[in-house]
């Protein structure tokens, strides 16, 4: 569809969307932290009980199974960030698809 048929909200999101896949860094996962003792018997987590608290990216592999990847603390606000985008463009296009089902029924 041509720009000049669309709506202002269209235009907005197709802008938005563009800006956010032109920086393309995304990532399709969820984040996931995870608070264990380590089994040392020395260590604090086990002596006054605060565990260890480390975040992992979990995937879902083509085979369907899951994976889950250990980020370390110093990549964790920079991965928590690709996540949010990945989820952010798809939201996107979720209200555009929405946008485009309507436009079809009215058709109809």
């Amino acid at each position: 569809m041509k720009k000049a048929g669309m709506t202002r909200r269209e235009k907005d999101l197709l802008s938005r969307l563009s800006r956010m896949l032109n920086y393309s860094e995304c990532i399709h996962a969820n984040l996931t932290t995870v608070a264990r003792t380590c089994g040392n018997k020395n260590c604090r987590c086990v002596r006054e009980g605060k565990k260890h608290v480390s975040m992992y990216l979990t995937t879902i592999r083509k085979d369907r199974k899951r994976k889950a990847i250990y980020i370390p603390r110093r990549l964790e606000e920079e991965t928590k960030s690709m996540v949010d985008r990945y989820f952010k463009i798809k939201e996107i296009l979720e209200e555009i698809s929405d946008i485009n089902l309507k436009r079809l029924l009215d058709k109809k």
